[in-house]
């Protein structure tokens, strides 16, 4: 019982930690952004994205050691073998020592020749060069501090790392205002910006390994080869699906520039920048339930491990659907007040094709997480690399022979992703992964989809109550339509529980009434 009033408490404080992050975050780019693309123009702030974007098909060298090492590391110290716990955490931590060190060579010769991979505009071809070698600089040191942060993992203290991440936003927030006040405006700075923060956060979970994990110790003897690729036979799996995820939606601004031009790039950038983070913050949230869905496959605790995937996807499909909503119906709101100079219509447009895909992916989040757990990775990675080549040869026949453009690039990706998701992905983790009944998740996907359908719906008809009053759009009229999207979609995703469900939302609120009355 103690255990269970534990889980329960470390979950809360996992949530309200990770909310509190994802708003600090948010607030940032609503700030930094509209900023940035004021001062650099929309073409450059697009070779920031772009540049992120290069580092994911660079992580593709890193991501079969370091996608599983939580899992090893995880199950190993939940079953007390604290040996291997240890020779699984010094061989992943000096792996990705050796890999940062190989990468720095190739790296620094693409960026040198990178006006030769993409299209640069003359007058910003040197800070754009900066900008990709620094971003590539902090992208080896995130590797290192990928070894540290398995420690909150580990013990399920995903408040800790959120509560540096809110420190880590507002410490890249600070260094930006001062670069961009002080001297003449640069992308590079995010670059800086973003190194800093780095070492910051390798030297906070260095400090949080020695406190949660006392049994781990960094020792070179250590070190074993066989552990690396026992680690890599489950993770070239996730390689092969980050692959698949590339060819289908992280290929498009690269697209753009090439294929089309940088503008067109800059665009589509905007376009997806509140979609990212949305999509960053379900990632995170379904990143709390991954240490008690480990604990749970670790002990065989099945029934345990379907209530828990079941309650996380639930959190992020109210967490999916109401902003996603939002920005479908009032974005053009948004969009007008938060970039007032930039063509509204069309990134209004491509938001919508964006976000589509975005409420579906919204509730299968916490699938993805299952692979890793079970250790069942092949089959959606190979389905998910053959789409991708597929979604790659549609993109370009369409921009080829038609006239859609951007909007081809935009669109595709989310028709095949929802595929995916619809017919595979629920299927897979419930008959192979977890071994239930093949439609056990659908009854929550469908009552998302249904909920997210709802919500739209009223907002449309308040947006054209709105819009026949010819209200002229400012932040005033940005916050109202936030906060009745917000009630009205509470209130629709409540309405749309079943009574167990309801009654358990009751007693949570009632239980928080009583506690702060004494």
């Amino acid at each position: 019982m103690d255990e269970k009033i534990e889980n329960k408490k470390r979950f809360a404080i996992n949530m309200i930690a990770t909310f509190l992050a994802f708003i600090v975050n948010l607030g940032i780019n609503f700030v930094l952004s509209p900023y940035i693309i004021e001062n650099v123009g929309v073409d450059a702030y697009g070779f920031v994205t772009l540049a992120n974007n290069f580092v994911n098909y660079a992580s593709l060298i890193t991501i079969a050691l370091n996608s599983m090492a939580g899992r090893f590391i995880t199950i190993e110290i939940h079953r007390d073998n604290i040996k291997e716990a240890n020779k699984y955490f010094n061989s992943v931590l000096f792996g990705n020592f050796i890999i940062s060190i190989f990468m720095l060579i190739p790296i620094a010769i693409m960026v040198v020749f990178l006006d030769k991979i993409i299209s640069i505009p003359n007058e910003i071809m040197l800070d754009t060069k900066i900008l990709f070698g620094l971003v590539f600089f902090n992208f080896a040191l995130s590797i290192i501090n990928t070894s540290y942060s398995v420690a909150t993992f580990v013990r399920n203290r995903l408040d800790l790392s959120s509560r540096r991440n809110i420190e880590s936003y507002i410490i890249k927030a600070v260094i930006l205002l001062i670069l961009f006040t002080i001297f003449s405006p640069k992308i590079s700075y995010v670059g800086i910006a973003s190194c800093i923060v780095s070492i910051f956060l390798i030297l906070c979970n260095i400090r949080y390994t020695k406190k949660l994990l006392p049994e781990i110790k960094v020792s070179i003897k250590e070190f074993e080869l066989k552990k690396i690729l026992t680690i890599v036979k489950y993770g070239i799996w996730n390689t092969v699906t980050k692959l698949g995820q590339i060819l289908s939606d992280g290929l498009d601004l690269l697209i753009c520039n090439i294929w089309i031009d940088s503008e067109a790039m800059g665009q589509l950038s905007v376009a997806k920048t509140l979609s990212g983070v949305i999509s960053s913050l379900l990632s995170t949230i379904s990143s709390i339930f991954q240490p008690n869905l480990t604990i749970y496959y670790a002990k065989k605790q099945i029934n345990e491990l379907v209530n828990e995937l079941k309650m996380a996807m639930r959190v992020t499909g109210l967490f999916a659907n109401i902003p996603l909503s939002y920005l479908i119906v009032f974005g053009s709101i948004f969009y007008t007040v938060w970039v007032p100079n930039q063509n509204i219509e069309l990134i209004q447009i491509l938001t919508i094709l964006t976000v589509q895909g975005e409420i579906i992916s919204g509730v299968i989040t916490p699938m993805y997480g299952v692979y890793a757990v079970t250790g069942k990775v092949k089959a959606d990675a190979i389905i998910r690399v053959v789409i991708g080549f597929i979604n790659v040869a549609i993109v370009f026949v369409l921009i080829k022979f038609t006239n859609l453009g951007i909007y081809a690039v935009a669109a595709t990706s989310i028709i095949t992703g929802t595929l995916i998701n619809v017919t595979f992905v629920p299927i897979y983790v419930a008959k192979k992964c977890i071994g239930v009944k093949w439609n056990t998740f659908y009854p929550i996907i469908l009552k998302h989809v249904g909920t997210s359908i709802i919500i739209i719906a009223i907002l449309y008809i308040i947006k054209i109550y709105i819009d026949s009053y010819n209200i002229t759009y400012n932040w005033y009229l940005v916050i109202i339509t936030a906060f009745i999207s917000l009630i009205i979609g509470i209130i629709v995703n409540y309405l749309l529980f079943n009574k167990e469900e309801k009654k358990k939302i009751k007693n949570k609120i009632y239980n928080l009434i009583k506690r702060k009355g004494n």
